[in-house]
């Protein structure tokens, strides 16, 4: 009887299993697909981040650049006109204006190539502002930011770079100046980057944004920013792709397959995310991992429990077995009996 009770349990825990497995591979098959959508989701959200942290960057120093040329070109034009004149009415202006916004630099560069400045040398001199150029081998018209600002005549953002000073990565953003209809020269500020990676770092996922030159300036990672890290791979891929389109790629560096989205930020720069195949994947085998085990808890928990209801419901028919028995027995002794006498 126990062989019946326990024939019985494993063919009908059998088919429950055969069920729940056919339910979960379709169940599988559809939550996949879920969860795999809403990990690239969060990826692109973290690129949309990315680009919003640059483009406020941007904005908030364009904007603050922006005021600081409307009140120096509020001064008359003879207090503007030389070197002598900015440096007299406009010198202490850059040193508050470079103090309020924790700026590296903010200079006006002439005509004639020179420097009225207010940086970290004039601050080693104990001075609110000075001048560079001629005598320091430096010439502004020869500087992308003064030629890019003047041939576009408006806000120009130069790629990031080392600042020969601090020897850190910056940018310079910089604008014409013109009063009445003369040209008094290019403002300019320099900016770190440092002061832009301040804000990356509390960003969620792995994101960093690289100029037109495929140098990385920013990053939550900050093993991209060292130098001479290469991304090429996704840099030039990334220019085949539209915004926000999710593709994959091979790191040549490890030869790892990997995912990525990337966005164009302001024209200029390229913000992306890049994460292994395997981590994008994670968590649809963790669903499938979570639905195995259950299946199989499930597939003993059945068994046990099967095997105890049929014990239940099968133990009249022990009874009734066993009372079969005693008839039959009871019947064959009879006869032999009766064979006996006769």
């Amino acid at each position: 009887m126990k062989s019946v009770k326990l024939k019985v349990s494993l063919i009908a825990n059998l088919i429950a299993v055969v069920c729940l497995i056919i339910l979960g591979v379709v169940t599988f098959i559809f939550v996949k697909q879920a969860i795999f959508h809403e990990v690239v989701n969060a990826e692109i959200n973290y690129v949309k981040t990315a680009k919003n942290s640059i483009e406020s960057f941007k904005a908030r120093n364009s904007l603050a650049l922006e005021s600081l040329a409307k009140s120096i070109l509020k001064h008359p034009i003879e207090q503007l006109d030389s070197q002598d004149a900015l440096m007299h009415y406009v010198g202490k202006d850059l040193k508050n204006f470079r103090d309020a916004g924790r700026f590296l630099a903010v200079y006006i560069a002439q005509p004639n190539g020179e420097l009225v400045v207010s940086d970290p040398d004039s601050d080693a001199k104990n001075l609110d502002f000075g001048t560079y150029g001629k005598a320091d081998n430096y010439d502004a018209r020869t500087r992308e930011y003064y030629i890019e600002a003047v041939k576009t005549n408006k806000l120009y953002i130069t790629p990031s770079y080392i600042d020969v000073t601090t020897n850190l990565p910056c940018f310079t953003y910089s604008i014409p100046l013109y009063k009445d209809g003369k040209f008094i020269g290019v403002l300019a500020v320099d900016i770190l980057a440092a002061d832009l990676q301040a804000e990356f770092e509390n960003l969620p996922g792995r994101t960093f944004v690289f100029d037109e030159e495929n140098k990385v300036f920013v990053s939550t990672d900050k093993a991209l920013l060292q130098k001479g890290y290469d991304i090429s791979a996704i840099a030039n891929l990334a220019k085949t792709k539209e915004d926000l389109e999710p593709f994959e790629y091979t790191r040549p560096k490890d030869g790892n397959e990997r995912f990525a989205v990337c966005t164009k930020v302001s024209g200029i720069y390229t913000a992306c995310v890049g994460e292994p195949i395997e981590q994008i994947e994670a968590p649809v085998y963790k669903i499938a991992f979570i639905q195995t085990a259950i299946v199989i808890f499930t597939s003993i928990i059945s068994v046990i429990l099967l095997y105890f209801i049929v014990s239940k419901y099968l133990s009249p028919l022990a009874a009734i077995q066993t009372g079969l028995t005693s008839f039959f027995d009871f019947i064959n002794y009879k006869t032999k009996n009766v064979s006996t006498i006769e």
